[in-house]
């Protein structure tokens, strides 16, 4: 099966390719660049991996929470190759791809992945081990700036995960076992075999999930 990956939930556009049992891979490092980058990135990993939009199976959209317009244009994407090539569309959770990329890169045991949502919220999800995120079941939920603290001195033996650079998220979470990184389109893989997953998306129409009921655009 021939898979294709868009991780635009965060600020750095990161796109994978799965053929064979061979992950063909482009990450910018540059911030919020996802509209300026992700076709030239998905154009060199199908030239590089000798396939063509038409021979991909599937596409794999981190669909959200996270950042407004780096959904949009992810989802986008995606949702343009559906119409014109017939490809069926799969959205993961962006906190799941955040704890399978912390798991891929060795962090072990308990996860929280944290993402902010702007306006003094955060999008929380919990995994108590890499087998956890094939869950259909696991929940995701809101916290606001004054619950925070709290909830992470409720999860002390959690290891914290964030992609969000946050002033006063950070001022909270410095004290508390965390790492920060970015998401990353190569730990998407882990969710391929989305037949065994419930899915709330319908495969050729991604809605981003931003989780929160404002209007942050505003």
């Amino acid at each position: 099966m021939n898979v294709l990956a868009i991780e635009t939930s965060a600020m750095c556009c990161s796109i994978a390719l799965f053929k064979n049992g061979q992950i063909f891979f482009k990450e910018d490092k540059n911030k919020s660049q996802h509209g300026k980058v992700i076709l030239a990135f998905i154009n060199e990993l199908l030239e590089k991996s000798q396939l063509s939009l038409k021979q991909i199976d599937r596409i794999l959209i981190s669909y959200g929470p996270g950042s407004f317009t780096g959904l949009r244009i992810g989802c986008g994407v995606a949702q343009s190759f559906n119409l014109i090539h017939g490809i069926k569309c799969f959205g993961v959770s962006s906190l799941k791809v955040l704890a399978s990329t912390a798991y891929q890169n060795e962090v072990q045991g308990k996860i929280v992945s944290l993402i902010s949502l702007g306006m003094g919220e955060f999008g929380v999800s919990k995994f108590d081990d890499k087998e956890s995120l094939l869950d259909n079941k696991t929940k995701e939920f809101i916290l606001h700036n004054h619950q925070l603290a709290t909830f992470l001195n409720d999860h002390e033996d959690y290891h914290l995960i964030t992609s969000s650079e946050n002033a006063d998220m950070m001022n909270i979470i410095k004290s508390n076992n965390f790492s920060f990184m970015q998401p990353n389109a190569k730990s998407m893989f882990e969710f391929s075999n989305l037949d065994d997953i419930a899915s709330v998306q319908d495969d050729r129409f991604i809605v981003p999930n931003y989780l929160s009921n404002k209007d942050h655009w505003k």
